[in-house]
């Protein structure tokens, strides 16, 4: 279906003069989990070593979570408006620099997720015979997931990167060469492979990753690399094992994103935050409210709700009638929401909040009363997790696989599950025949808009459509607000060089020797 992914390392050396990459020093790049263990200082209870994983499922990623994600996946490819500052403009109108803020920020978040979980494997490796081999497992298999899902955002991202899978070394010498692209998703097949038999059936503890996970992570990596049949194949063996994995969709859309929801059957892997006030600590909360919210503090009472991301007029177009994810996804003027504002009677979106005459809803959670049994809201701070991957996702992927290099499929077991999504969404009742590439990328934008997934499913269309899908995309604003007046369109003429992001000037001046073209791992 694309060549996205052999074209990667080609792109990778027409970008070589802007993804040189990675001079990072210990500024960012620190491989001891903050406030755990040292190379003097070793596991000595499971407790010890669930405390140090649990680590790896929030503060690293904080960064990635707050503005990179939304950024990447939502408004680079065009389903959001980023309009605040500089940086999201940048995202918006595609021509992202080396000194970009959130591009650094999520490029060290990657890193940093990577440099905690070596730290965790190596102090593992050092163990004496204190632990229990399930412990050992279960922890070594968190962080290989961990690891590999760093590297599967860092290789999409910016291609050619380099592989670090020794903290220890790293700390001898921070200067390293870029791998090529092909030995990075080497290395992350070897990892998530290594998860799968590490990790148990079914996580001990709601949130913690399971074999399932890796299953599920493993199906979408093979799925952007043109591995069709071992997508297919994975995402079959969850498919058809949902009682034994413990997955499924949950009945009602809209319940996927209240806090009290967290860790439900759906939720396969999800970012685990805690609502904290200042003194709770830095990026342990979810950001996310505080950029969707409409402007002003009223729904989240937390003196944050900037409405920074904002529906695209592109992706309110591409809505289908009926749709009952819409409402729970973005808000338009007349919408009523009861879980919002409770101890007013709810809250009713006005007809005045936007240029693009809509706000995001998703992971808009409301106020601190609205939570209280959940752990309030704080300034810039929820407790709502975020996806990353979702029992819907692996249904699709496993129809794309099916789909494979043909434009449509009529399988019936593909549709099965298209249908099982559709359903939910309530348009069950709308017949499928076939299902072409562009009903799909359309039902996966519909299904995970602002969850920071848009921008990797254009990618795995063929380069050509790709590029023509996103030169196509309207980015522009009504003129008036409230989403009045005429639309300023904004179409952009997008190359194959946009398709990989620069690697941070920071990095690139930290490390020269990194100009070099990329050395093979293997």
């Amino acid at each position: 279906m694309n060549n996205n992914y052999k074209n990667r390392s080609c792109l990778a050396g027409m970008l070589m003069a802007v993804t040189i990459l990675f001079g990072c020093k210990k500024s960012f790049f620190d491989g001891t989990p903050t406030g755990q263990y040292t190379v003097d200082n070793y596991f000595t209870t499971a407790a010890e070593v669930q405390t140090a994983t649990a680590v790896l499922y929030g503060a690293p990623w904080y960064n990635f979570n707050c503005t990179y994600s939304m950024s990447i996946g939502d408004v680079y490819a065009g389903n959001s408006t980023g309009d605040a500052n500089v940086p999201m403009l940048q995202f918006q109108n595609m021509n992202v620099t080396q000194s970009n803020e959130y591009l650094y920020k999520g490029w060290a978040s990657l890193y940093t997720v990577v440099g905690q979980a070596n730290a965790i494997m190596n102090n593992l490796n050092r163990n004496t015979g204190a632990l229990d081999a399930a412990t050992v497992n279960t922890a070594m298999g968190e962080c290989l997931f961990m690891r590999a899902a760093a590297y599967f955002y860092l290789v999409r991202n910016y291609g050619a990167v380099p592989i670090l899978e020794d903290t220890a070394d790293f700390n001898k010498g921070y200067q390293y060469p870029r791998h090529i692209v092909t030995d990075v998703y080497k290395f992350i097949v070897k990892d998530l492979q290594q998860a799968e038999t590490s990790l148990p059936v079914k996580a001990s503890t709601p949130g913690r990753v399971s074999a399932g996970a890796a299953k599920a992570l493993l199906a979408k990596v093979y799925l952007t690399m043109d591995d069709f049949d071992n997508a297919k194949n994975k995402a079959w063996e969850l498919i058809s094992n949902e009682s034994l994995y413990g997955y499924g969709l949950m009945s009602s859309y809209a319940d996927l994103f209240y806090t009290r929801n967290n860790n439900n059957k759906e939720s396969i892997f999800a970012l685990q935050w805690k609502a904290s006030n200042a003194d709770g600590g830095y990026g342990t909360g979810n950001v996310t409210q505080a950029y969707c919210a409409p402007y002003g503090q009223e729904l989240t009472g937390a003196q944050d709700g900037w409405g920074s991301f904002k529906p695209s007029i592109d992706f309110q177009r591409d809505s289908i009638a009926g749709d009952l994810r819409r409402k729970p996804t973005y808000m338009r003027a007349g919408d009523y929401y009861a879980e919002l504002l409770q101890a007013k009677g709810g809250y009713t979106y006005p007809s005045c909040k936007s240029r693009t005459g809509a706000n995001v809803k998703k992971y808009v959670v409301g106020n601190y009363e609205d939570n209280a049994a959940t752990g309030g809201v704080y300034m810039m701070s929820t407790g709502i997790n975020t996806y990353m991957i979702r029992y819907a996702d692996v249904l699709l992927t496993y129809v794309e696989a099916v789909i494979g290099n043909n434009t449509s499929t009529t399988d019936a077991q593909a549709i099965a599950q298209f249908m099982r999504v559709r359903t939910r969404a309530g348009l069950g009742s709308i017949p499928v025949s076939s299902i072409s590439i562009d009903d799909l990328l359309r039902e996966r934008r519909l299904e995970f808009a602002f969850e920071g997934q848009y921008w990797y499913d254009v990618l795995r269309l063929p380069q050509a459509k790709a590029i023509t899908k996103l030169s196509n995309t309207e980015r522009g604003l009504f003129d008036g607000w409230c989403g009045s007046g005429s639309v300023s369109s904004n179409k952009i003429t997008v190359t194959p060089t946009m398709l990989l992001f620069p690697i941070p000037q920071s990095e690139i001046d930290s490390d020269p020797k990194l100009a070099e073209a990329p050395a093979a791992y293997y």
